[in-house]
């Protein structure tokens, strides 16, 4: 849903980066709920606690930083290619 939400309402984030970020946080979220036998929580361990959460809310959080990384990254590399074709119907006929 904010890969969605995020596409529909903002130009800002990158098609191919917003993609990715939906597919990193499904499957985290699939593999975060395999682990716990399906609970909706999940004891995320970080800097060596451990910080019981909602699976979704840490699913969220990891695709929206995907998204935000990956958008600067994916234009910078759009912007050292070449300009695409920009040839129409009408100039193949004199």
């Amino acid at each position: 849903m904010p890969a969605i939400m995020l596409g529909v309402y903002t130009r800002w984030f990158d098609d191919w980066a917003l993609l990715i970020g939906w597919a990193v946080g499904i499957a985290t979220g699939t593999a975060m709920a395999v682990a716990v036998d399906l609970a909706p929580t999940y004891p995320l361990p970080f800097l060596g606690h451990t910080f019981p959460g909602y699976i979704a809310l840490y699913t969220l959080i990891l695709n929206l930083v995907i998204a935000v990384v990956l958008t600067p990254l994916f234009r910078s590399v759009r912007a050292a290619q070449p300009p695409a074709d920009q040839t129409v119907t009408s100039d193949y006929f004199a």
